[in-house]
């Protein structure tokens, strides 16, 4: 790709876009002056813009400075820094940084071009015709509904039974086109390649060895037996483009044959191609001709659709069966005032009946649209963990899990979805893996399982665990055929059926024996496909039996294959993905009532992650999961998590009370213990996220490993705000592609200053001796920043430190550190607005009340994903979490006030540094003990607010960040004017006390806790935590073994508050 430098001066004939407004501009513009892109101390120095017509100037205030510049000694950036546009400069200009990178026309057009097309076939796919005539009769199975058409996500504007087909169907249709756009920006041009070609006589496929840029971060996504098209082009003999015929007429739909995401590098299967079309070999050249060659090509990415098509081919089967509900209801109605008319008349009647089974009818409508009417209610107060007293394969749950395991089994809730709330390090998969095992051993009826989860990884979890418990001819790993075995764990290979050396359908008999089938949700498409639904299932051996014994009677009961589904990690789930597996176990809509009603349990976290689509803003954000948990049988029951109220957390919340009863059976368990992170790691997320209802109940030694480090601040809890004012930068696209290249770009956002301090953060923690390098993760939404970071790491300025996680923020879902570094990387206040709008980073917008995860709309667009986002990066860490960005783009203005002196519009105010840390100094304890009681108010306002349903999850008024930075700014956990030395050796116990405390717990100098601090922080104070009961007045039977129970002070929160604390830290 050709990189061209932006000239001084903008031509008045070039089109200007204002990126605020998209109108048309025409600026008069000077030139700026010059000044490298990048300073030396990028940190130490506060970068300026200077316009000649008084352009913004990038306002950073000496209290900033001062902070910053003395931390750390930023060494100068490696000479190897990609070139960099001064974003400030260019917005200022008329540029839109946001524009996609330029390509010269010529090498679009080849793109438009008709050529002779040479496909390559997949190697990889299931007959299912072949597979359904040695298993099934196929005219005994039930012909599958016809799709409906298609309408426009504005002829129905709201989800509801009558017009689910078309609105998820819109709304698929939407997303492909989006996706077609954004793998359209992947395209690369004129990319060199490694041409393989197969020897004469040989039986192996040419192949095509490329590098793509952003193929780590799944940006583009590719699988195997993708499709890809390429387009070679002919360059002339100094380099350029031929003019007349640029390309060699031929378009290679080749399928992609390998992936390796570490060094990005995709291989693909070319059929057609040869040395002579291919145009490598010359007149002069003699056989044999060398088989690998160098060449140029246009690589376009397509979106594969056998990702999207089982999602369209499902939606059918969910609509004739709410249909099939509609019209049963309508006319019970009429058969009920017939039957009336009738009694009237004659004095007696006969009830009318349609022979159809209510269960099986309103099965499916009961999982997607849940209502009061199929929930079972309670009357009296039962201990479930005395009453349903079953042996357990894992001794260690906790209280709330036991609930869960136990409510499922005894199968008391109702008709509907049971849903397992389970915030991060709470043990939700830990929990569907007993519920699964006990399931298959200890209930009769449900001898067989499908588990699924929406990705491949978090199946192989799911797998891996129940491995442990059951054997090869219980448990079966479900792949298609296309994936590669690469990628699945060793252990896990013995419990997959591979034929032919690649994953595929075990025959009828052994896939019908399997107690548990493990399996993507996408993957489950594979049984639909095979017909080996309960509802295909079912009419095949019923209407065989009829055929064998026309004689007897129809069976009164039917007796299901498939018993139950369990979906971990729903959340992440598009609700079309969700239906594949839900189908898959749903009953026949024509037959008797079954023996035993399928369950389907889902477990997840809608504040994580939502499912990932193309589309910025989507109601395909919102899983399945998520929308149940907004439906009133759920969100408004009394022990819902959101209705905690200004009670203590978990007492008030999952202790039933008699006053209560009658009251609906929860169809739902909140999980609340977290085992992952220190409580003052954990107090924010539990605020912000989870109504203050999270227990810290994580290994008191494991936790507290870096008590000694000498970088913590105020009351040394491990958890440190860095405010980072160093410029943030848009790369430029590199010029250099190919496998040879290491530094191939795409454009995007970075920050060196932040990057070094990043990098300058590991190495003290690796070099105190106290964290390795694999438990430290730095992590930053910004591909391009993860990019500088990884080079940066891993360079010998840092000591090549390759064993440490680098990666962008969404990569970390389900996974876990020991130290977090997380770099907000954006510093310019003018680009936030329009983050938000893309989707881009962790910072999301204000808080205004209306809108919210779980309220409004907010949960399923892009801000909605932005917090849920930041929420993900605040609890990957265990027992340390850093935070860098800066404080003016973090918190708003309002909440940013600044004294008139601090801001000089000179920039001459470094002499004045001194005394305004003084200034501080004498008032940091008043200012903060305003603000405490300011947050306090705002806090019980918020709560009132969301209590009345117009609220948020969050409790105060606010941005997520302003919340967080005034939390460790009343604590002391903002780093300060001493440096944190990389060579300084870990201190002991004795070497790590401060100020001493005082009597009521608070540090000096420090403002005071608030209540909810206090509550989640202090021991002694709020409830004990092991007093939870969900079903029991008398308060149950605590925790479970193995460090499962325990209230908050049991739990080891003393390190902080006494001179036992003194001695920790």
């Amino acid at each position: 790709m050709s990189f061209f430098t932006l000239p001084p001066k903008q031509s008045k004939a070039l089109r200007i876009v204002n990126p605020d407004t998209g109108t048309e501009e025409r600026p008069a513009v000077p030139t700026p002056t010059s000044k490298p892109t990048t300073p030396t101390n990028i940190v130490g120095q506060s970068v300026k813009g200077k316009f000649k017509d008084g352009a913004p100037k990038p306002k950073t205030s000496a209290k900033a400075k001062a902070k910053v510049a003395q931390v750390l000694w930023i060494p100068p950036p490696p000479g190897s820094t990609g070139p960099a546009f001064d974003a400030d400069e260019h917005y200022a200009r008329g540029f839109d940084v946001y524009a996609p990178s330029f390509v010269p026309t010529s090498l679009k057009k080849v793109n438009q071009l008709q050529g002779t097309v040479l496909d390559t076939f997949p190697r990889t796919f299931v007959d299912y015709l072949q597979y359904l005539s040695g298993a099934l009769p196929t005219d005994l199975l039930p012909t599958p509904p016809q799709p409906k058409p298609a309408g426009h996500p504005s002829e129905t504007p709201f989800l509801s039974p009558q017009h689910y087909e078309k609105y998820f169907r819109s709304l698929i249709e939407v997303e492909l086109s989006y996706q077609r756009n954004e793998n359209a920006s992947y395209c690369l041009y004129g990319h060199t390649c490694i041409l393989k070609l197969a020897r004469p006589g040989s039986l192996d496929e040419p192949t095509v060895t490329l590098t793509v840029p952003g193929l780590r971060e799944n940006t583009p996504n590719v699988e195997v037996e993708d499709e890809v098209q390429l387009r070679q082009l002919r360059f002339s003999a100094d380099g350029h483009l031929q003019s007349i015929f640029p390309w060699t007429g031929h378009i290679y739909n080749a399928r992609v044959s390998a992936v390796v995401m570490a060094t990005e590098t995709v291989v693909l299967r070319v059929g057609g191609i040869s040395h002579h079309t291919a145009e490598v070999i010359t007149p002069t050249m003699i056989p044999p001709w060398p088989t690998e060659f160098v060449a140029k090509f246009n690589v376009q990415f397509f979106v594969p659709m056998t990702r999207y098509t089982p999602m369209m081919d499902v939606l059918p089967h969910i609509t004739e069966s709410l249909d099939l509900a509609e019209q049963v209801l309508k006319n019970a109605f009429d058969a009920l005032d017939s039957f009336i008319d009738e009694v009237t008349r004659n004095g007696t009647a006969k009830p009318r009946t349609d022979g159809l089974s209510t269960t099986n009818v309103y099965w499916k409508q009961s999982m997607l649209f849940p209502t009061e009417a199929d929930c079972n209610s309670q009357t009296n107060i039962v201990n479930w963990l005395e009453h349903y007293n079953s042996s357990r394969f894992d001794e260690s749950l906790n209280y709330e899990q036991r609930i869960a395991v136990d409510s499922v089994l005894c199968q008391n809730y109702g008709t509907m979805p049971y849903l397992i709330s389970g915030p991060p390090g709470t043990g939700k998969t830990k929990t569907m893996i007993e519920i699964a095992l006990q399931l298959v051993r200890n209930v009769p009826d449900c001898s067989h399982i499908l588990v699924c989860a929406p990705s491949e990884p978090a199946a192989d979890t799911l797998a891996d665990r129940l491995s442990k418990s059951m054997n090869r001819t219980e448990l079966l790993r479900l792949n298609r055929p296309t994936r590669d075995s690469r990628e699945v764990l060793g252990n896990l290979l013995p419990y997959c059926y591979i034929q032919n050396d690649v994953f595929a359908l075990p025959p009828f008999a052994q896939l019908m024996s399997y107690r548990i089938i493990v399996t993507s949700c996408r993957d489950a498409s594979m049984l639909m496909y095979a017909r080996l639904t309960n509802s295909d299932l079912y009419t095949v051996s019923s209407t065989l039996q009829q055929q064998i014994h026309p004689t007897l009677p129809p069976p009164t009961k039917s007796r299901l294959h498939w018993g139950a589904l369990l979906i971990d990690e729903a959340a992440q789930a598009m609700e079309p993905e969700a239906l594949i597996p839900l189908h898959v176990v749903s009953p026949p809509l024509k037959g008797p009532e079954p023996v035993f009603t399928p369950l389907v349990i889902m477990a997840g976290d809608e504040q994580q992650l939502n499912p990932r689509t193309s589309c910025p803003s989507t109601p395909l954000q919102q899983s399945l999961f998520a929308r149940l948990f907004k439906r009133p049988v759920y969100s408004n029951h009394p022990l819902a998590r959101r209705l905690a109220k200004d009670a203590q957390p978990p007492r008030q919340q999952y202790q039933l009370h008699p006053d209560l009863l009658p009251i609906l059976r929860p169809p739902f368990t909140n999980l609340i213990r977290n085992y992952r992170s220190h409580p003052a790691i954990l107090a924010m997320p539990s605020k912000l996220f989870y109504f203050d209802t999270l227990v810290a109940e994580a290994d008191h030694a494991e936790r507290n490993r870096l008590s000694s480090w000498t970088g913590w601040r105020g009351r040394r809890w491990p958890i440190l705000y860095h405010d980072n004012p160093s410029p943030d930068d848009l790369e430029a696209p590199s010029p250099s592609s190919g496998p040879s290249s290491s530094s191939s770009t795409t454009g995007g956002w970075f920050n060196v200053g932040e990057a070094h301090l990043a990098c300058q953060y590991a190495l003290s923690l690796f070099r105190s001796g106290l964290v390795k390098q694999k438990e430290i993760c730095i992590m930053s939404p910004f591909k391009a920043q993860v990019r500088l970071i990884r080079s940066l790491i891993r360079s010998d300025q840092y000591g090549g430190m390759w064993e440490v996680n680098v990666g962008p923020t969404e990569a970390f879902q389900g996974l876990e550190h020991g130290v977090v570094i997380l770099c907000v990387t954006r510093s310019r206040k003018r680009f936030v607005e329009r983050d938000r709008g893309l989707g881009w980073g962790v910072l999301p917008g204000r808080i205004d009340g209306q809108k919210g995860v779980g309220v409004g709309d907010e949960g399923s667009g892009a801000g909605g994903g932005i917090r849920n986002k930041l929420n993900v990066a605040l609890t990957r860490a265990k027992f340390g979490l850093i935070v860098l960005g800066s404080r003016e783009v973090m918190m708003p203005d309002e909440e940013v006030e600044e004294d008139g002196s601090d801001d000089d519009e000179d920039g001459d105010d470094d002499d004045n540094d001194d005394s305004d840390s003084k200034d501080d100094g004498a008032q940091w304890e008043n200012n903060i003990r305003e603000e405490e009681d300011g947050a306090s108010s705002d806090m019980r306002k918020g709560k009132e607010k969301y209590t009345s349903g117009t609220g948020t999850t969050g409790g105060e008024e606010g941005t997520e960040w302003a919340q967080i930075i005034a939390f460790c700014e009343r604590n002391g956990c903002i780093a300060d004017n001493n440096p944190v030395s990389i060579h300084e050796p870990a201190r002991g116990p004795a070497q790590g006390r401060q100020t001493r405390l005082k009597q009521n717990g608070a540090w000096q100098g420090l403002g005071d806790l608030s209540k909810w601090e206090t509550d989640m922080l202090l021991p002694g104070s709020g409830p004990r935590r092991n007093e939870h009961s969900m079903s029991s007045f008398d308060g149950g039977s605590g925790g479970g073994s193995g460090g499962a129970s325990g209230s908050a002070s049991a739990s080891g929160t003393a390190e902080w508050t006494g001179s036992d604390a003194d001695e920790e830290f």
